[in-house]
């Protein structure tokens, strides 16, 4: 019997409804990737198949509702840290006994100041190369961190079944924690629930040590490309019916690295504005119409 298929078809509904009957399980018990969600062209010209990845595993609400609570638990942790003021050392000011005494004014002769001796070459490459190796060793430090981190993602990983090799890069502003492993779907989830929950994990782990302002991303092979054009096939639709229509659309409850997706692409769209409502992990996005 297989575990997981790819199916292609006129809507993604459809190719849902193919896969689960093709598995012969239930949407709950399925993981469900959407991979492209298809175009329907114009005059039967640029279209495409909506294609949808769906696989069969027990242990996925149990692998989610394990991550979530982790997810809290370090959540609480961080927010313990910050409130836990840190120890002051005050420090005691002498203050001086000694009497000011009545000094007699003297005339004394001018002094001339010798000029000082400029710094030598030799001491300005030793602050150079003193400067260089404290970097080296802080960059040191915290690729030491980001690996323990993702050691610890390998092991919750391996804890459900699926062997995972977790490597980390760092592209300007961004920290990638790449994943690569047999069970894709597993560590995907349903919509990518499961992968998001280890991003926000990876992410209150790594903002513990290093404070710089920085996104942590979560990857599998080329997932986020292909979920980034997802979102702005959502985006592009949702911006058309709200300006055709001028009512507001509720979007489905998405992270916020999502929202924060959408709502770039929608803010280059004139006449429509966005913001978000509810709390997490349920919150979602409204899409208004702007005269």
């Amino acid at each position: 019997m297989e575990h997981s298929t790819t199916i292609r078809a006129e809507s993604v509904e459809k190719a849902i409804k193919i896969g689960l009957t093709k598995l012969n399980i239930s949407e709950s018990e399925a993981n469900i990737n959407i991979i492209s969600e298809g175009k329907k062209g114009l005059f039967g010209f640029g279209k495409q198949d909506a294609i949808v990845e769906i696989s069969k595993n027990a242990s996925i609400s149990e692998l989610t509702a394990e991550i979530e609570k982790q997810v809290e638990e370090k959540k609480d942790e961080l927010i313990d840290r910050t409130k836990t003021p840190e120890p002051t050392i005050k420090k005691e000011v002498k203050k001086s006994k000694a009497k000011p005494q009545q000094q007699e004014q003297k005339v004394e002769p001018a002094k001339v100041e010798k000029p000082k001796a400029a710094k030598t070459p030799l001491k300005d490459s030793e602050s150079i190369a003193d400067k260089a190796e404290t970097e080296i060793n802080n960059h040191d430090d915290l690729m030491a961190e980001h690996q323990k981190v993702a050691e610890y993602l390998e092991n919750i990983i391996n804890d459900y079944g699926a062997k995972a090799d977790i490597t980390v890069e760092r592209q300007k502003n961004q920290l990638i924690f790449n994943i690569e492993t047999d069970k894709s779907g597993l560590i995907i989830g349903k919509h990518g629930k499961i992968i998001n929950s280890l991003q926000v994990l990876a992410q209150i782990m790594v903002h513990q040590y290093d404070k710089r302002r920085q996104s942590v991303i979560l990857n599998i092979g080329d997932y986020r490309n292909r979920r980034a054009n997802v979102l702005e096939q959502i985006a592009e639709r949702t911006a058309k019916e709200v300006l055709k229509t001028k009512h507001s659309v509720v979007l489905d409850p998405l992270p916020s690295y999502e929202r924060k997706q959408i709502h770039a692409y929608l803010s280059k769209v004139e006449h429509i504005e966005t913001h978000s409502e509810g709390r997490d992990p349920n919150r979602y996005l409204v899409v208004e119409y702007k005269p």
